[in-house]
């Protein structure tokens, strides 16, 4: 004797699992962002996001936007970071465009601050 089993079960356990996922990601264990500042981020973020600021820089030249985003840091010495990034970024085979953009955004910076 041959039992046949319906495609039904597949389909009823597809749903099933379907509805169960969504109970629990929403309902049970949901996941919540959390927006957070940029002197929050690790290290390694705060360099990815120095980077963009002087990329920024770099294609816009606009010194008071990067001045105010790199101000989000809470760097003690914001030219000091640049400078040091950049040279690090040249001391571990980095992107040559990169130390050179994180330089000239250092530069800038320097040059207006100086009287």
């Amino acid at each position: 004797m041959e039992t046949e089993n319906s495609p039904w079960y597949l389909l009823s356990g597809l749903i099933i699992g379907f509805i169960l996922g969504y109970v629990l990601t929403l309902l049970i264990n949901p996941y919540f962002y959390n927006e957070t500042s940029p002197d929050q981020l690790n290290s390694f973020d705060k360099d990815a996001y120095r980077l963009l600021i002087a990329e920024a820089y770099s294609a816009n030249s606009d010194l008071t936007r990067a001045n105010s985003r790199l101000e989000l840091l809470h760097d003690t010495d914001k030219i000091q970071a640049l400078s040091t990034q950049a040279q690090q970024s040249l001391g571990i085979n980095g992107n040559e465009n990169d130390a050179r953009a994180l330089a000239a955004l250092a530069n800038a910076l320097q040059n207006e601050s100086s009287p």
